[in-house]
């Protein structure tokens, strides 16, 4: 594989991620041809579309706090939906659903995975979402904005630089909406999961508009990369942050919600076409440490999917999004798909205020009264939920057709729920509440915890950082520059004059000490 090109002596790859949100398969790569997508299309041909990616939550900061990890949200403590705020005084609570803010305080050793790069001499750039449903550790980044660049690292320096393209997000349904042409709308063609209406014809063609100015604007990223003769040493990864923006889609654990666009473009002639492989979001750290050939001293939950053994089941979960909660977990094997509903007393429908402004969620809630549902709505809107739900994917893609009841999938079932449950337990906190969650993080108080100060010890003129906070990573900088260098262990540096040091850990107060030279 592509890992092969990079032995001793050979260039580092860099790495370029091209991010949109709220995106499901509606690309003509997947067969769907109503977007004029050339950009996506040319990468694609260059590289390699994977058919079989998910992401391990149907919603944004939850699924991003998986990607910059390599561990699951039930790991990290951060699948419920707007669980941290940005500057938030301690208890500062939470409008949806009573609690406290906060920033998850994972049990395991974790690490965002772009310190692993800068550790080994990569410039990490993120233009520039932070969205992790916990604090971002001010190590993760050379910079993060919307000026941040690969262009701003120093000559000939490896990079991983990030692009979010927010315009295909769901609120540019409504946003973006136009009045269209009645030949417009009779064009547009309507996925079986929905009713003929031409206000739904109306967010879909909008959807694909959105799609095609994220095609443009991934197409001035790529001019910019081949213009600086980087387009063949740069890795390339295209994907969505989750889901598509319409209702059953976004927030919802069946395919819709998790199954997302993805193209990998690799470098040194490597395999074009189709790649039928479970991928999953815990994949991407690991892929990427991997083909830069960086090893670290803990494990992520992922592995890399260029690895031979491939990956058997993929696990997913939805819990609270604002404040409806619903514990759901899926796991798919091969083609077969099972969910679990912890509460089974309430409808998979969960009016979300944000989405109510669409005109396809006003006109579904208008059918539901009149009891004019199709099969796919009414099971959504049903007022309880089966314990499991089993799906032959190939054969019914939108979930509609429960087999958990037919003998004929018995053993299929059985294996599924096993390793579904061994996922569930391994997960820290995959299998309580929100609330019994942040009494096993913290304190009754919901007190952050704090930071030791570490230990300075001089040497050659120099100075060692000797730092006892299990699980934390330690930086160093000159004082008034703005950027953080990573702290190795035993490393020996030597600041230009005084120098602070700064120590994160998820969930802990960031601890940032002067120090006098």
């Amino acid at each position: 594989m592509f890992i092969s090109a990079f032995c001793d002596g050979q260039e580092s790859p860099n790495f370029l991620w091209l991010v949109c949100e709220d995106q499901s398969l509606f690309f003509s790569i997947y067969g769907d041809s109503s977007a004029n997508t050339p950009n996506i299309n040319q990468l694609a041909k260059d590289g390699i579309v994977y058919q079989n990616c998910y992401t391990p939550s149907p919603v944004c900061a939850p699924s991003r706090s998986s990607l910059i990890t390599g561990m699951y949200p039930t790991t990290l403590g951060t699948q419920h939906m707007r669980a941290y705020k940005k500057a938030i005084a301690n208890n500062a609570i939470n409008s949806h659903n009573s609690l406290p803010y906060y920033s998850a305080k994972p049990k395991k050793l974790i690490r965002f995975f772009t310190e692993d790069l800068r550790a080994n001499g990569y410039y990490c750039s993120n233009n520039s979402k932070e969205d992790y449903n916990m604090l971002t550790s001010p190590l993760a980044w050379h910079e993060s904005s919307q000026s941040a660049h690969w262009r701003n690292r120093q000559e000939g320096q490896p990079f991983f630089s990030v692009f979010n393209f927010n315009v295909t997000h769901e609120s540019n349904i409504w946003k973006n909406k136009t009045s269209y042409s009645k030949e417009e709308l009779e064009n547009v063609l309507v996925p079986s999961l929905f009713p003929c209406d031409d206000e739904i014809k109306s967010d879909l063609l909008t959807n694909y508009k959105n799609i095609e100015k994220l095609d443009e604007q991934i197409g001035v990223i790529l001019e910019q990369l081949k213009a600086d003769g980087l387009y063949e040493n740069t890795i390339i990864f295209f994907f969505s942050d989750h889901g598509g923006p319409f209702p059953r889609y976004k927030r919802s654990i069946y395919e819709t919600g998790l199954r997302v666009p993805f193209i990998a473009k690799w470098i040194d002639n490597t395999p074009t076409g189709k790649n039928n492989q479970l991928v999953s979001f815990v994949d991407f750290a690991p892929t990427i440490l991997d083909a830069a050939n960086i090893e670290r001293e803990f494990p992520f939950e992922g592995t890399s999917f260029n690895k031979k053994d491939q990956r058997k089941y993929i696990y997913a979960a939805t819990d609270r999004f604002d404040g409806s909660t619903d514990m759901r977990r899926s796991i798919r094997g091969g083609n077969f798909k099972l969910i679990y509903n912890a509460d089974t007393t309430t409808p998979v429908y969960k009016k979300v205020a944000y989405r109510q402004q669409m005109k396809t969620m006003q006109i579904l809630d208008s059918l539901n009264i009149k009891q004019k549902l199709n099969t796919y709505f009414l099971n959504w809107f049903s007022k309880d939920k089966d314990r499991f739900e089993l799906y032959e994917i190939s054969k019914d893609y939108y979930e509609a057709n429960n087999l958990i009841n037919n003998p004929k999938y018995d053993a299929i079932f059985k294996t599924l729920q096993y390793h579904l449950f061994a996922w569930i337990n391994e997960s820290d906190f995959g299998n309580m509440s929100e609330s019994a969650m942040l009494d096993s993080m913290f304190t009754s108080s919901m007190s952050i915890p704090i930071l030791n100060i570490p230990e300075i010890i001089i040497n050659d003129e120099g100075f060692l950082i000797e730092s006892n906070n299990l699980y934390a990573s330690v930086g160093w900088r000159n004082k008034n520059e703005k950027v953080w260098n990573i702290y190795k262990k035993n490393e020996l540096i030597y600041p230009k004059d005084d120098f602070e040091v700064v120590v994160f850990r998820p969930g802990y107060e960031v601890l940032i000490q002067v120090f006098e030279k």
